[in-house]
């Protein structure tokens, strides 16, 4: 049998960070001028490029500016930000097994340690953050470098998402997709290969 790993998206799929994500995303907009109906839909997409889209024609400093703004919004605000029901249980029976597991995720590196450490979730030296890639989610490259850390190939990699735009960021790298249907549905989950009502029922869909 094939050695295969695990590549983690972090928000939504092994912590749950919504109220501190609600918080510093409202805090922000309202600060800087932004409807909070042009937020929607972003959930899984880094904050620079959500920030890009949302701020158009503003210069480059204040892009800058206000992605600082709300990176150090949520950095702060961790009040409430734990693991998803199984998410422990899950990783530590993956490290037990010695099977191959890392993050992949949105967030910048010092926002995914201050958020694992919150849940009490293990972050790998491997990790993939934001910071690390040229283009992050919905662009492949996450989960490409992620299975490179790995040293596994992206077809030998499942990866686990919550989010339409990590589903085709790992679709397009060639991953194996999970759908934990956490904050989306299945049906808002079309390109996944897999469904996840639970954490626990990964292992058994990727036949370990």
């Amino acid at each position: 049998m094939k050695k295969i790993g695990f590549l983690f998206d972090l928000d939504g799929t092994l912590i749950n960070s919504q109220d501190s994500v609600v918080h510093s995303w409202v805090t922000m907009a309202n600060e800087a001028g932004i409807p909070l109906e042009a937020l929607a839909g972003h959930h899984g997409i880094p904050a620079e490029q959500t920030l890009r889209k949302v701020l158009v024609g503003r210069d480059e400093a204040e892009i800058q500016r206000w992605v600082k703004r709300v990176t150090d919004l949520e950095i702060e605000d961790v009040d409430g930000t734990d693991a998803v029901p199984g998410a422990l249980e899950l990783l530590a029976e993956l490290t037990d097994r010695e099977i191959p597991w890392t993050i992949v995720t949105s967030c910048t590196t010092d926002l995914a340690i201050a958020r694992t450490r919150a849940a009490k979730i293990p972050m790998p030296a491997n990790s993939v953050t934001f910071d690390q890639v040229s283009r992050g989610k919905p662009f492949p490259e996450p989960f490409i470098l992620g299975a490179d850390r790995l040293g596994l190939q992206t077809d030998l990699c499942w990866a686990i998402e919550d989010a339409p735009g990590g589903v085709t960021s790992a679709k397009d790298a060639g991953c194996i997709v999970a759908g934990v249907l956490t904050t989306h549905t299945r049906e808002e989950l079309p390109h996944a290969d897999h469904h996840l009502e639970h954490l626990n029922q990964l292992l058994g869909k990727a036949g370990l």
